[in-house]
This record gives C-alpha cells, structure tokens and sequence, in this order.
C-alpha cells in the first residue's frame, strides 16, 4: 500500500517569483540570434527562462520545511526572498550561460539533496556536479519535444533523460543534450583552425584562438557549411542568374515572387487566372513603393507582369478571398471550390510576378524576364524526397489542393537545390575524415549540417510568405500548420536574402555555441511514453504533454523528415528506419485518424500518469506543464474541455495537485492578443502521489472548503502574483482543484444513488467561486463607483430611466448631478453612461462638487492612457498620474480598488464576448505594477523637492 512518505516541501509547492519568470519568459520569444531553438524547428517549445524557473524550484527545498535552519517565519521569509532574488538573475537570457551564476544554483539544489541524506554538500562547483550526478535522481521529460524542459534540466547540472515518440523531437535533443558534450573545449579540426588570428597590438603578434565550450565545434560548422555552399553552387549556380538592373550592372538576385493560377471558368476567356491578395510587393517605409499589373494577351491567351515603381493606380485589394477569385482579364467570379477542383485536377499552375534583387540603398523590384523564368524552368532535381502525406494529415487543408506528396510543396528549383545540398551532405563526411576527424565527430557536424538543411527547406517552398513591409521570407512554419498562400517568394540561397544557405549555417552554429556542455552528461532516446517503463530507479519527472487536439506533432514533422531520412539514415538507424514518423501510437485527439479520439486520447494520458505515479521518485513533485484555454467541447452529451481531461486524468492516476503557477510565455504584442483574449499562460501543475488512506467527503464537505480556501488563493493570485485577468480563471483551477484532488473521492447524491463528483462539476464550483470573490469586492468600492456598477450591470451603455437612476443613487447615498459630465450623462429625463471610448484622459477638478476621482472614473481614465493612439494618451506615466489626483480626494477609494474593478470590467466583457473593451482592462492590470512604480517615483520626488537641503 502507498503509505505517506515524509518529504521535505519544496518551493514550487509554496511560492514563485512569478513576476521575474514571466517577464523573462515573454521577452525570451523575442530572442532568436543564438537561441538553441534556433538549432530545428519544433512546435510549441517552453521558454527556457520558465523550465529553468520550474526545474529549480522543483528541487529546492521551501523554507519553511527546514525548521532546523530556518526557524522563525521571518528567517524562512528572508530565504525564500533570497531564492527568490535567485531566480530572479537565473531566468534572464543574458545569464544563460553565467558560469559563476549556475554554479550558485547548482549548489542550492545540491544543498536541498544533501539535506534529505543528512549530509553537508560540497561547495566547489566540480564537487557539485559530481555529487549532482552521483546522489540526485535523474531528470526525465517523457515528452521532450522541442528539448527545452531537458537542455535546463542539464545546465543546472542534473542528468537529463529525454525521450519521445517522435524521432526528429528525440534528434533535436540529441543534438542539444547528447551530442556535444564529448566535444567540450576542443579545436577544431577544418584547415584553416591551425592558422593564428590577427590582433590589433602594435609588433602585429599572432597567437592561437582559445577553444572553449563548444565554439570549435561551432566553427567547423561553419568552415564545412561553407564548403558545401561552395560545392552547391558549382553544380546548381547556373539556375541562380544575377539580374540586369536599369542602370546596366548585375546583382544578385534575392527572391523571385510567384503567383498561383488556374484557369478562367469563362469558355469565351480561359486565360491563366492569377490568385493574389495584393498587387502591392513593397510598401517598406520609407522606401520607394512598388506593385505589379497584370498585363493579358488575350491573342496568345497568356498572362505576365510589369513592375510599377509608384503606388498610383494600384489595386485596393487582390483578386482572391475567402469564398473565391476574380479574374483580371474578363472579371469572370468563381468560387472557392472551384479552384481547388482546379488544382485537384492537376491545372493549377504559377506565375513570375517580380525578381526582387540586391541594392546598395535596399532591395529593387524588377519585372520578370524570359531568361529568369527559363531558369526556374530549367531545373531538373535528380531524386525527390518519397514521402507522402497522411490521409488524415493534422498538417493543413493541402489535399483540398491536391497536394498528396510532401515534394508538392517545392518547386522543381527548390527541389533540385535541395536535393543537392542534400548529396553534398553525404560527400562532406569525407571531406571531415580527410582532414584528420574520427568517425563520431564527422557524424556529429553531419548532424547539424543536416539542421541546415531542414532550416532551407522551411524557409525554400511553395508554402513560405513574402513581407512587402520588411522585404523578408517567411518560413513555412511561422505557425503550427502549413498554409495555403496564393503568392509566394521563391528565396535564393546563394544570396543575401533572409533564407540563404550561409544565414541557417549561421543560426545553428550560434545555437552550439550556447549549449551547455560544462554540465553533467545527458541522453536522449526514442520512447512511447504509454507503453515503456521510464527507469530502473526513481526519477524526477518534468515533463510537457500532447495539448490534446491543437498540434499535430507527427503530420507536421513529416515535413523535415522526408529530407533528413535520406541524409542521417546510416547514423540514426534506429530514428529513420520508417518511412514517416510513428503516427498510430501519437497522443493527440486527431478525428481525422482516429475513432472516438477524445476518449483514446484521455485513456492513454491516464495510463502514462499512471506509470508516472508507479516511476516518480516520492521525494520530489512531478511538474506538468499544461496549455489549453477553457473552452467547450459537446461531446456525448456532455460538455467537455481538454483541462478537464487533463486533470481527470491527473487525479484519476492517483496524483493530488499541491500547486498550480501559470506561467506567460507570450509577448503580449503576438499576433491576436490585442485583438482576443488569447490564453496567454501556461499552468504548471505540480503532483504528489495522493496517499492511500486519503478520505472521502461529501459535495457539501468540498464546496465548504472551496469557500474557506478559495477567497486567500484568489488575493494571492490577483494581488501577490498579479494574474493577469485573461489568466485568472485558469490559475484559479489551481486552488481549487488542490482541494478536490486531496480526496480518494467526493460523493453526491444523484437520484437516490451516491455517484463520484466529477471534474468537470468542480471545475464549475470552482468558477462560482471566483464569480463570489468578484461579488465580496464590489462591496468595498465607494458608493459613486457602486451606483456605476450597478447601473452598468442593467443598461450597459445604454440609456435608462431618470427616476430609475435616481432611486439607486440614493440608495447608495450619491447625487446624479455630481457625476453629470464625469462618468454619465442626465439628459431628457435619461440617464446614459460613458462609453471607454468617450474618456479623453483630461483629469477633472476635485474641489468643484467635493467629488474626489472615483474608482469608476480612474479606471476608465487610465484605460484611456494605456491604450489610447492619441497624443493626450501618455501609456503608463499619464496613468500614474490619475492615480495620484485620486488620492488628493478626502474622501476618495484606495487606489488599488482600481486594478480590482479592472478585473470585475475584464471579466464582464470577457463573457459578453466583448473582446475589444475586455483586452482594454486586462491591459490594465497587467500594467499595474509599473503604474504603482511611476506613483511611487513621482510622490519621492515631490517629496524630495519639498524637503530644504542641509547646507
């Protein structure tokens, strides 16, 4: 029987810093130029700054739980705020690789271990990873994907175990946690590492580059990048032709921009129809604008462009939409089934638009020219990649368009340059070993040579996107799918353009050079986690899993698989024996491949947790990231959610959730936030095997500690840990859900019969209660801010009733003329409220009708600054200064009372569905504490100015 087993609680079951975690977590996604996500494209990837947060806090022991050191609740507060401070500096970008930084961390957690063997850990940092390695049980992310959770898990010194299904996640690990860490502080091997580098001292002497971490590694990447660049061009450089430009000289050429056709449905015209969104190729500011017009040959029946470097007589908008195309030349309309029949039946074809070509001041636009459109046609690939798109491909709606092979998605050009990339690949071996490699060192840069190459294929296909605004390629996967664009750029890889061949090279050699070879080894290996028994001995378990129906892993995936199969099969045997990626045993919810696959995906979460309860080590938490928005999904009858099927799963394998911590791991500027209330968090639920002689309770029982428990949860989430409103009710299962998992069962009567209380039902308290907690505060606003909620609440903004307004005015002991041109309007025997849109950000006067600045009125004010494109809107500083004319009022609310009204406005908007006015107050209280900071600047300093220097 699992018997409770004494533990030491640990920090993430207590408390997180986590304002330092998601500021660095979001600023993190704008960091690319050597990030070690740029080694491979991966989908969904955490941010390193919040693994790294998560996998420290989960092994360092919370204060409070070593009384013999830290005795006194201030002596455990001091330390948490120490770890805290830690944690702070450990999650930002630029300490990634702070020897002298990690080093701190490392003996932290060492610290933590030696406390539950009753030993004293070692101080230097070398004893540190040695006593890391011999007495900490190993890390391992069953789900390791991307590889973020395993990269962090061996920067802190852990032995990181990765594994997943799928073989590209399990060689992205490899190349991250396994492969370099032979390598660390060797030279290379290419030629020209023997010659000496120049310095700039005045007897020009020379002296030997040091070799240290991986960046000899990195450097030989980039020398036999380089030589394969070479070798590609002289077999391939013919197909790449520089352009003339108007004043006679050559340059190279940086993209050709194509368009899609297909023939008109008119019988009179059947003229190539061309499918594009704009005419516009470069709206780049500051730049010359351009665009291309049509040119039609009715005689010849052919189609062409001319390039306009002007924007007069540009179209307003292209020839294709949602439901379906225009033709330029007859104006004929046709639906948007219509094309893809077209394109099903093979008659889908495209068109040169522009040759877009280097410049001293920029990029030029060029009309096509017979001899570049001759090129791409010129182009004869000698293999193409064999794969085939699934049937039931979570990819995209590509078989819409007749797309059923994954060598579809490239030009002939595009698939002759990489299909020889690829050979060279293959010959570069040889090239290594002759200049004195051995075997697994020339597998290794073959290995991320071949990262390369996947990056040109992301960025060289049919499916990428062209930005007239910054005249740059977008890869085929800037998003979790593969579009269906009408244009598209066609990049040159031996140019400068932001997908050439030296630019991938770059990246991945940038991302070597980051990894943290000082650590402790690491592995990495392909595993189902449903069906294998992780170890032989108890593991740490961090781990990252399916997000139910959003991504298909293994549809998408085929994508780099087609071309790495043929180039790393005889290293990787055992990842790249199959023909595609393993897709019967994925787990995710696709529909399209498997029956009932929400109850599949929901038996085999259950029975991997499962065996995670049976694996888990019991002297730390198991942490689970989870990403999913609540929302509603019918299914038998029922409604459903993927939270509730993770967290059935959760408690049904016999955990109980101590914590929850969300963690923003977007930037609050990504494509749809401002304009929906997108989830922008993760939750990390943290699990303890729930113990056998865990009792039962009756609903009654549990709804009781809800209210007991939920309202001090609530206040630390909102005032401790700043929430986000657009958060809050997914944090909130957190609390709410620690009280329901600690019990082996909750028990109702139903018809007679005692049944089990299920999540989804206490899911549904648990929001009642966070709706109760917004209902106790409304209470606490003063009575002008009362009356506007009430009113709102019934009219909106919307005109009502004067005598109405009149009565609940002095119910709540204010005057309606009092706030007669502040808040509201009392004309014609009505009664209307400010729309947000009618708050100009001037501050009123408080001494004309006593009223000081209300609750109601400052919130709105400040909204006003925070999101108003007006030059009277000043963002934080004007919002700051609201805050501080509505403390001059004698009788004037906290101003804290406005973030609480924010919250109760965001979430009203939130249900109405009213995502414009909703992100206005969700903007306000994720900008609350620099608000409250600006407040506090500007009263020192008035403080500062009052006070008479000492002379």
């Amino acid at each position: 029987m699992n018997q409770p087993t004494p533990y030491r609680k640990k920090l993430i079951e207590v408390d997180l810093p986590l304002d330092a975690i998601n500021r660095e977590s979001a600023r993190e996604k704008s960091v690319w130029n050597g990030h070690p996500a740029a080694l491979h494209r991966y989908w969904a990837r955490r941010p390193l700054a919040t693994c790294r947060a998560v996998i420290f806090s989960t092994l360092v022991d919370e204060p409070s739980a070593c009384p013999e050191e830290f005795p006194t609740e201030s002596e455990q507060k001091a330390e948490r705020g120490r770890l805290h401070a830690l944690i702070g500096e450990l999650v930002l970008w630029k300490n990634s690789n702070n020897e002298s930084l990690l080093a701190k961390a490392r003996y932290e957690i060492a610290r933590s271990v030696a406390r539950s063997h009753g030993e004293i850990a070692p101080t230097e940092a070398a004893d540190v990873l040695q006593y890391l390695a011999e007495k900490t049980p190993p890390l391992r992310d069953i789900f390791c994907g991307g590889g973020s959770i395993p990269l962090e898990a061996q920067r802190l010194g852990l032995r990181a175990v990765a594994s997943d299904l799928n073989p590209i996640a399990v060689l992205i690990n490899k190349a991250m946690i396994e492969i370099p860490h032979p390598y660390r502080d060797k030279p290379p091997v290419n030629p020209d590492a023997a010659l000496t580098r120049m310095f700039g001292s005045t007897d020009r002497r020379r002296e030997r580059v040091p070799w240290r971490g991986t960046t000899g590694l990195a450097d030989d990447i980039r020398y036999y990048g380089r030589w394969m660049r070479e070798a590609a061009y002289r077999r391939i450089g013919h197909l790449y032709p520089k352009a003339k430009t108007p004043d006679g000289a050559e340059a190279t050429v940086y993209a050709w921009l194509w368009v899609r056709t297909v023939p008109c449905a008119n019988a009179a015209c059947q003229l190539p129809m061309p499918l594009i969104k704009t005419f516009q190729i470069s709206k780049k500011k500051n730049k010359n604008p351009y665009w291309v017009r049509p040119v039609v040959d009715r005689v010849a029946k052919t189609l062409s462009f001319i390039v306009q470097e002007h924007d007069t007589g540009v179209p307003k908008k292209g020839t294709v939409g949602r439901n379906g195309a225009v033709c330029v030349a007859c104006g004929n309309p046709v639906t948007l089934e219509y094309v893809r029949k077209q394109a099903r039946a093979g008659k889908m074809s495209e068109t040169m638009m522009a040759v877009v070509v280097e410049g001293e001041g920029g990029n030029l636009f060029l009309s096509p020219t017979d001899a570049h459109i001759r090129s791409a046609q010129a182009a004869e690939p000698a293999w193409t990649p064999k794969g085939r798109l699934s049937a039931q491909s979570a990819a995209g709606n590509l078989q819409n368009y007749g797309i059923t092979h994954w060598h579809q998605l490239f030009t002939q050009r595009q698939l002759q340059a990489l299909a020889t990339f690829s050979d060279v690949l293959v010959e570069v071996r040889t090239r290594i070993l002759d200049d004195g490699a051995a075997d697994a060192y020339a597998d290794a840069l073959r290995t991320y040579l071949a990262f390369a190459l996947s990056r040109t294929a992301d960025g060289h296909s049919r499916h990428t996107l062209w930005h007239n605004s910054n005249h740059r390629v977008r890869a085929v996967f800037a998003r979790q799918f593969i579009e269906m664009p009408w244009d598209f750029p066609e990049a040159n890889p031996f140019s400068s353009s932001s997908q050439n061949w030296m630019l991938q090279i770059e990246c991945v050699a940038r991302a070597v050079t980051n990894l943290p070879v000082s650590a402790n080894v690491a592995t990495a290996s392909q595993a189902d986690a449903t069906s294998r028994k992780y170890a032989f001995d108890s593991q740490i378990i961090v781990t990252d899993p399916p997000y139910y129906d959003n991504i298909g892993y293994a549809d998408l995936s085929d994508f780099f698989y087609t071309w790495l199969r043929p180039a790393l099969r005889d290293i990787y045997p055992e990842l790249f024996w199959g023909m595609s990626t393993p897709k019967d045993e994925e787990m995710i919810a696709n529909k399209l491949r498997f029956e009932n696959s929400h109850t599949r995906f929901e038996e085999l979460m259950e029975k991997t947790l499962v065996r995670i309860r049976q694996d888990c080590t019991h002297g730390f938490p198991v942490s689970l990231f989870y990403a999913y928005k609540q929302q509603e999904k019918v299914r038998n009858g029922r409604s459903s959610t993927g939270w509730e099927t993770m967290l059935t799963a959760v408690v049904n394998a016999g955990f109980q959730i101590v914590g929850t911590w969300p963690m923003r791991t977007e930037l609050s500027t990504r494509l749809n936030a401002l304009q929906a209330n997108a989830l922008a968090s993760s939750i990390v639920l943290v699990c303890r095997p729930r113990p056998d002689t865990a009792s039962s309770i009756g609903l009654g029982g549990f709804l009781s500690a809800l209210r007991n428990e939920m309202p001090s949860a609530l206040t630390r989430l909102t005032e401790d840990a700043h929430i986000a409103p657009v958060d809050l009710s997914q944090a909130a299962i957190g609390p709410g859900m620690e009280i329901y998992s600690r019990y082996k069962s909750i028990k109702t009567e139903r018809d007679g019969t005692l049944v089990d209380v299920s999540v989804q039902e206490a899911l549904i308290a648990i929001n009642d209660e966070i709706d109760r907690y917004h209902a106790a505060q409304e209470g606490e606003f003063e009575r002008h801010t009362r009356f506007c909620l009430v009113w709102f609440k019934q009219h909106g903004f919307s005109s009502g009733d004067y005598g109405d307004a009149e009565t609940l005015a002095k119910a709540n002991g204010v005057g309606i003329s009092a706030m007669q041109g502040r808040v509201l309007t009392a004309e014609r025997g009505r009664v209307q409220l400010f729309r947000p849109a009618a708050y100009d950000g001037k501050l009123p006067s408080v001494g004309d009708s006593g009223l000081g600045v209300t609750t109601w009125e400052a919130c709105h004010l400040m909204a006003y600054h925070l999101n108003s494109n007006n030059e009277a809107g000043r963002d934080v500083p004007g919002a700051a200064d609201v805050g501080r004319k509505m403390r001059q009022g004698a009788a004037s609310a906290p101003v804290a009372s406005v973030e609480r009204l924010a919250r109760i406005l965001y979430s009203h908007y939130d249900r109405g569905g009213d995502s414009a006015h909703a992100v206005l107050f969700n903007n306000l209280v994720t900008s609350w504490e620099s608000i409250e900071s600006r407040m506090e600047e500007e009263e020192q300093l008035s403080t500062d100015m009052e006070v008479e220097p000492y002379r």
